[in-house]
């Protein structure tokens, strides 16, 4: 089963494609945007959206928790029965928000959950091993190593090779690759790598 994550953003611009949905306390406001979906639960302390929404199934928390609202959601998920989840309005909000949402994706490796940032035409997911990616030709992609060095093998379809390279969390030589062919692939020898790219 996949299933869309929404979590609290200013704005909702995304086309929610996936029939089954999570709300994350204050992601429920965009409930109006998105029809015909089957609601699996709100999940929330539900300070940021006042009160618990009626008729809905409640996945409730208490103000004072060691997790976010969204870190509850994935888990959530997988505890319905997920395979795989897309999570919405990730971006767009605190600085801080922002690096706790990216976050999930490592929490969803974790728990054995596939996951992706949606966020209009850009893309975010979390990599490791070998991967093959449908990209944007002449679009850029960028490698951000993530929890630690990440060391690739080899990448096919990208201008600046990654053959042999090594990246720390320090630097910025993995930022706006070149996209030189719509299906590419890397490989990475050891870490992981956050992979940004547009569709």
């Amino acid at each position: 089963m996949k299933v869309a994550i929404i979590l609290k953003a200013p704005e909702l611009n995304d086309k929610v494609t996936e029939d089954y949905v999570i709300f994350a306390d204050a992601g429920y406001k965009f409930k109006d945007k998105i029809a015909n979906k089957t609601v699996l639960g709100v999940v929330g302390d539900f300070d940021s959206l006042g009160s618990a929404p009626v008729g809905e199934k409640i996945i409730g928390l208490e103000v004072e928790k060691n997790f976010t609202d969204g870190e509850r959601a994935v888990r959530y998920a997988k505890e319905v029965g997920a395979k795989e989840i897309v999570i919405y309005g990730a971006y767009g909000g605190k600085i801080e928000h922002i690096l706790g949402n990216i976050a999930l994706l490592k929490i969803a490796k974790s728990i054995g959950l596939k996951a992706v940032i949606k966020d209009g035409a850009t893309v975010t997911h979390l990599i490791s091993g070998k991967v093959t990616i449908n990209a944007k030709k002449g679009g850029t992609l960028s490698l951000i190593p993530y929890g630690g060095n990440c060391s690739f093998k080899s990448s096919k379809g990208l201008y600046y090779p990654l053959d042999g390279l090594t990246l720390t969390p320090c630097d910025t030589r993995g930022i706006s690759n070149v996209i030189e062919k719509e299906k590419l692939t890397i490989e990475i020898i050891s870490g992981d790598a956050l992979v940004i790219y547009e569709k």
